[in-house]
């Protein structure tokens, strides 16, 4: 069972998700998670990265259906959304094949100058692809950089997204990384 902080967490991604703002996840929010993110990457559509993300990003959408679409619809609601990552949290083999393969390709597609690390400007473009405000996205960087080297390590994002589905301390930095929930 999720607790209260997974679920504001939780409901603020599904928001992040939801392209069009319009509570219902379908494919072309996924497309469109794509779209933003190859249009933040100039040429990026032509790079195997977007191709990787692509293709994961469908493939989540059909994990999302085959797990979740209880009436069928090719709509996910909120509520769908949640009974999903309820599902994926406690299976750690589907949260690997999941998150953790996603979050592996979005580092390896912002890491721009290729330094096994994510700067702050890498940061906010990431950011950017699911509408989060430069501001904020500078702020939430400076919180999730514990050590302050002024970079985010491959293993360091890995564990803050880790942090950030599983952890329930309310002021954990991890719970923050997409901004407020």
């Amino acid at each position: 069972m999720l607790t209260d902080i997974q679920t504001r967490k939780l409901t603020k991604l599904f928001r992040l998700y939801d392209a069009n703002a319009d509570g219902i996840l379908e494919q072309r929010d996924f497309i469109a998670l794509a779209t933003r993110l190859a249009n933040l990457r100039q040429g990026l559509q032509a790079s195997p990265h977007y191709e990787q993300i692509l293709t994961h990003l469908q493939q989540d959408w059909l994990c999302l259906c085959k797990a979740a679409d209880q009436n069928y619809d090719a709509r996910i609601t909120l509520k769908e959304w949640l009974t999903y990552y309820e599902q994926i949290l406690d299976d750690i083999k589907q949260y690997a094949s999941r998150v953790i393969a996603l979050v592996t390709l979005l580092f390896a597609a912002f890491d721009q100058d290729n330094d096994g690390q994510i700067s702050e400007r890498e940061w906010i473009h990431l950011l950017s692809l699911f509408n989060v405000l430069p501001i904020y996205a500078s702020s939430i960087f400076l919180n999730l950089d514990v050590n302050q080297d002024g970079v985010l390590s491959q293993d360091e994002v890995l564990t803050l997204i880790h942090d950030f589905f599983y952890i329930n301390e309310p002021s954990a930095p991890a719970n923050f990384m997409f901004g407020p929930y």
